[in-house]
């Protein structure tokens, strides 16, 4: 029974006692500790849309860690595992303070510090409950209400957590921890998003010892943190437009770290992807990472830039250049805008089907009471005579299985997504993505002209097809082309 009425919560109240109560007895003559508690399991990218092929199942394995204290609110987060078939990555945050957050860089120093964040007390607390018995003691020291929580126990323990949020490409849907204890040193879990599974993992605590729990919140390397703007974190929106040529564009900062090629053509603007959220399932309820803005905001947000910026332009497509959530799940916002919505030929049923299922997120499309029309790309599609764009289709990649690149003609601009984000302007290809970036660098100086500039969705950086034919000569992607 889900938590509701008064006796309801009485009777679990006095379940939780009993359990917690053992569970600070069983702390030894130490008193308070330092817990870490870990999932470790399988988690399926192709259910959070971030796989190679739409809609089909990708499972990778994954580590979910969380450390917590018993007398503090201090926490830190570890994961680790692919959040994209291509990336196989770990990564920590700490929360040494309410009003402090930290990205821990052990392996590369210095950390990354945010102070003054208004939100870290709650996404702590939000984290925290990553470890069932946390959540059990919260839920008793809140008279067994958590808001937007629905809990149900089994002897008193957290069997059940159900709470709600809002994807792109699924719209707002059920969102439940399943835990099973037939072991209760190492519970099983299974979370799943609108009934399908994405992270099934089998749990287990650490208790560390002292020396190993202060140095969790020491500086990585002994050095002072990068100091980072508070309103930066988790992510803003801060638009600006960098002109590349008087009718092509960018805009970044649509939100943190995510930037678009605009085109200008005699027909109207084009416009490469349509920005969404990204929610962080790991937190208890899960939250996007740039709040109040539902599924179709950024998008939104970034079309009424484009009106201040453009006034009097019509919006004539939005090329999606795969089908990805974070890059196709704002496409509802193009569509209410009057755009043709483009798509790679194999993506594009599942982003029609996806793009207008009920029931339909509260946004300018649904008031509209108008639908979504994914048009699929499978041969080159050239937009305008004057200022001509050209949609091209991509070959499969390590990163995504069909795709779309955009080449503004006139400027020689083609702009890609995710192959290829470099860090700076070295003939290298970027540690940790070896495998895609050499890849788009063979694409590249095999499909465009010798003077084409690349723009990508996640850096700054502006790479000529002439140092992509250095990446692709430098010894490590002979070596990957020869292990191929």
């Amino acid at each position: 029974m889900l938590v509701g009425n008064e006796a309801a919560r009485r009777r679990r109240g006095a379940r939780l006692l009993t359990w917690t109560t053992a569970l600070l007895l069983s702390a030894g003559p130490g008193g308070a500790r330092t817990t870490e508690f870990c999932l470790e399991g399988l988690f399926d990218i192709g259910v959070r849309h971030q796989g190679l092929r739409a809609g089909v199942s990708e499972r990778t394995p994954t580590t979910w860690c969380v450390v917590t204290e018993d007398d503090g609110d201090r926490v830190v987060y570890r994961a680790s595992g692919k959040v994209n078939p291509d990336l196989d990555d770990s990564w920590a945050v700490a929360y040494p303070a309410a009003d402090v957050v930290r990205i821990v860089n052990r392996d590369d120093p210095p950390d990354v510090e945010f102070r003054g964040v208004e939100v870290a007390a709650a996404e702590a607390r939000r984290v925290r409950r990553l470890d069932p018995r946390r959540l059990a003691e919260e839920l008793e020291s809140r008279g067994g209400v958590i808001p937007d929580l629905d809990i149900e126990l089994d002897a008193g323990r957290i069997a059940w957590v159900t709470s709600r949020a809002s994807f792109p490409l699924r719209g707002e849907v059920p969102v439940v921890w399943r835990w099973r204890w037939d072991d209760p040193a190492a519970p099983r879990a299974s979370l799943t998003v609108e009934s399908e599974v994405v992270f099934e993992a089998s749990g287990r605590w650490r208790e560390l010892a002292a020396e190993e729990a202060t140095a969790l919140w020491q500086l990585s390397g002994g050095v002072a943190p990068i100091e980072a703007p508070a309103e930066q974190w988790p992510a803003r929106v801060a638009m600006r437009r960098i002109d590349l040529d008087a009718h092509t564009f960018l805009v970044r900062g649509v939100r943190t770290g995510f930037q678009h090629l605009v085109v200008d053509t005699e027909q109207g603007l084009v416009v490469a992807d349509a920005p969404a959220g990204w929610v962080e399932l790991h937190h208890l309820p899960p939250r996007d990472l740039v709040g109040g803005l539902g599924v179709s905001g950024l998008s939104e947000g970034l079309i009424d830039f484009l009106e201040a910026e453009a006034p009097g332009r019509p919006l004539r497509a939005v090329a999606l250049t795969h089908f990805h959530d974070d890059h196709a799940g704002g496409a509802r916002a193009f569509a209410a805008a009057g755009a043709e919505v483009l798509a790679p030929a194999d993506a594009a049923d599942f982003l029609d089907r996806s793009l207008d299922r009920a029931p339909a997120p509260p946004d300018r499309l649904a008031r509209s009471g108008g639908e979504v029309s994914v048009r699929a790309v499978a041969e080159p599609l050239t937009i305008g005579e004057r200022r001509p764009v050209t949609v091209l289709p991509m070959d499969a990649s390590p990163h995504v299985g069909d795709q779309l690149g955009v080449w503004a003609r006139d400027a020689d601009i083609f702009f890609v997504s995710d192959v290829h984000v470099p860090v700076d302007e070295e003939p290298r290809p970027r540690t940790g993505r070896e495998r895609t970036e050499c890849w788009f660098a063979g694409w590249a100086t095999g499909h465009l002209g010798p003077n084409t500039r690349v723009a990508n969705s996640h850096s700054a950086v502006t790479t000529p097809v002439s140092r992509l034919r250095e990446i692709a000569a430098s010894p490590t992607c002979r070596g990957l082309t020869a292990a191929r």
